[in-house]
């Protein structure tokens, strides 16, 4: 897959994909800098942000976020 697959990809899972130089940075839309990730790899980038937006860790986040307020 070439760059501009992987990131209209993850884009429809709701997670955001942008590149500076060499450096891949993943995050859910609107995610604050401690939840980005980083990556030199395409493939790495891809798995990532497929795990990113798996409902498991999407529900349990909202749990944590809701028990902390």
């Amino acid at each position: 897959m070439k760059y501009r697959e992987v990131q209209e990809h993850l884009r429809a899972l709701g997670v955001v994909m942008s590149k500076r130089g060499c450096e891949i940075r993943l995050n859910h839309f609107g995610g604050m800098e401690d939840t980005a990730l980083y990556t030199q790899s395409l493939e790495e980038a891809l798995t990532a942000g497929i795990g990113m937006a798996s409902p498991k860790l999407a529900s349990s986040w909202f749990t944590i976020r809701k028990n902390a307020l």
